[in-house]
Order: structure tokens, then C-alpha cells, then sequence
């Protein structure tokens, strides 16, 4: 077994550095701010580095003291599960999660209640990341984001989600009125975007609609969003396998056209290594597996 800095060291530090101030650490902690200090020093003195950068009373964590900080943060809260799971062995998980909000409102949501109903001992905890977030927040157990790695891989656990296909979808009666015979027929309507330049549309149109360029669009944040505004007849979006199938399932949607195209990015589960030991986390990334199993 490695041998460890004092751990009373270790906990001053990852409260002054949580805190940014050696003043609300004390008060924390119940010990004077000259302890707080002593405590930072002697751990700067065993790992041969400074750890924060003085600012008059404010302190400011180095790089190194931040990653420290993130791996002290993670050890204590695992720490605490253990000790609270034998404590209490009847006493719920936590299951902190990030999401896109359009897969979580137009995927995800809906099928929570078979994850609820299979792992009755785990408590969701939803919250909305960015669409392209490089990586999953500390207090956050596992992230499902789009299009991006985290920045430093090795530390994360990555599971790539299969790649996705775009295809327009509108809504039945404009469907119905017969004006979406062929995809040149979009030059007429109003095209719905989810990303701020257009490419997925600029894609599919470039590889089954030849050189027509419609003239009215409407942009949104998100495709949960564009496939609203699609399903309430305001004009044509881009679904895709995930974010389009319970409204195509419900008629909320159809598709006008079989063509598709494959995705510019892709979804991945992603989380830091060491929350894999959690059983909460192992049981949603297999559940999701199986949620995304061709039926």
C-alpha cells in the first residue's frame, strides 16, 4: 500500500481548497485559521510543491492542488458510501447523472421508470450538461454527453453509444397536404435546426436534395425544442434514432422521406474511473445498453 500524506492534512487542505479561504476552513472544521495554515503547510512540505497561490485573505488552488482537490473529493465521498452502506445497509444510492437535455426529454425520461422499478435501492438525481461538455462535473456520477471526450482520458471511463442517423420529420397534417413528394419539395418550407450553423441540415440536403437552398429557418437551442416546434406543424426538422422515436411511435411525427444521413458526433457515457466501483453506475451503463439493444 502507497504510503499517505496525514490525513488530517489532507482534509484541511480539500476544505481550505473547496472553500478558497483559509478562514471558512477554520470555521469548518472547528480549529483556528493558523492550524488550517499549519496543516497546508506541512502537506506542502511532504509533497514538495505549493498548493495555493496568496492572494491577501483569498487563496487560489495551483493546477496540481486541483486535481488533488478532485481526486480528495471523490476518495471521501466513496469513503462515506462505504461507511454509510454498512451503517445502514438498507439506506438508498445516489445516482448523480448528467444529460443533454434533449435526450433526457425526448428519450430518456421515458424509460426511467423501468430503471426505477429494476434498482428500486438507487435515487436518480438528473441534471442538464452542455451539449458538448468535455467533462462530467465532481459531483456528478456519470454524464451522457455528445460530441466531445473528456480532456484528460485516461482518468475517465468512456463508452461510445452507437452512431446515430438523421432524417427529417414533420408533423403529419403538413405531411398529409401532399407538398413533400420529393426532398427538393423542402425548398418550400421552413427547415428547423438544433445547432447554430447548420451543418446536419447542409449535410442531409447536400447528399439527397442536390443544390436547393430553402430560404426560411428557425434555430433552436436543443432538438427536443426543433422536434416540438416540428410535431406542432411549424416547419420540417433532422431526427435522429434516439431523440425522434417516441414521437414517430406516437404519430406525433412521420418521416416524409426514407434518407438519412450518419451523425457528426456521437453520444458517450463518460464518467471518472474510480465512480465504477460505485454499483449504482454499473447498473445504469448496463441498463443503458440494454435500452439501446436493436428489438
Amino acid at each position: 500500500m502507497r504510503r499517505l500524506p496525514s490525513l488530517t492534512a489532507l482534509r484541511t487542505f480539500e476544505c481550505a481548497a473547496r472553500h478558497a479561504h483559509f478562514g471558512r476552513a477554520a470555521a469548518e472544521l472547528c480549529v483556528t485559521d493558523s492550524a488550517v495554515s499549519h496543516q497546508v503547510r506541512q502537506l506542502e512540505e511532504q509533497l514538495g510543491t505549493p498548493l495555493f497561490i496568496r492572494r491577501g485573505r483569498r487563496i487560489q488552488p495551483t493546477p496540481q492542488a486541483r486535481r488533488l482537490l478532485h481526486s480528495l473529493q471523490q476518495a471521501f465521498e466513496t469513503v462515506g458510501e462505504a461507511c454509510e452502506a454498512i451503517a445502514h445497509p438498507d439506506t438508498q444510492s445516489v445516482l448523480r447523472i448528467a444529460v443533454t437535455a434533449e435526450l433526457a426529454q425526448k428519450w430518456l425520461v421515458g424509460r426511467l421508470a423501468d430503471f426505477c422499478e429494476r434498482f428500486p435501492q438507487v435515487t436518480l438525481h438528473l441534471h442538464e450538461c452542455a451539449y458538448d461538455a468535455p467533462d462530467p462535473d465532481i459531483d456528478i456520477d456519470l454524464a451522457i454527453s455528445y460530441g466531445v471526450g473528456p480532456e484528460d482520458a485516461s482518468d475517465h471511463f468512456v463508452r461510445p453509444l452507437p452512431l446515430l442517423s438523421f432524417f427529417p420529420v414533420c408533423a403529419p397534417a403538413l405531411f398529409n397536404r401532399g407538398a413533400l413528394a420529393s426532398p427538393r419539395d423542402l425548398v418550400r418550407h421552413r427547415l428547423l435546426h438544433d445547432d447554430q450553423d447548420g451543418k446536419t441540415w447542409t449535410a442531409w440536403l447536400t447528399t439527397h436534395a442536390g443544390d436547393i437552398r430553402p430560404e426560411r429557418h428557425l434555430y433552436f437551442s436543443h432538438a427536443g425544442l426543433a422536434l416540438e416546434a416540428a410535431a406542432r406543424g411549424q416547419g420540417i426538422a433532422l431526427g435522429d434514432d434516439l431523440t425522434a422515436t417516441e414521437d414517430l411511435a406516437r404519430g406525433r411525427l412521420v418521416r416524409p422521406f426514407a434518407e438519412s444521413v450518419a451523425s457528426l458526433g456521437q453520444y458517450a457515457l463518460v464518467c471518472d474511473r474510480q465512480r465504477l466501483d460505485k454499483p449504482a453506475v454499473g447498473q445504469f451503463i448496463a441498463w443503458c445498453a440494454q435500452q439501446l439493444e436493436p428489438s
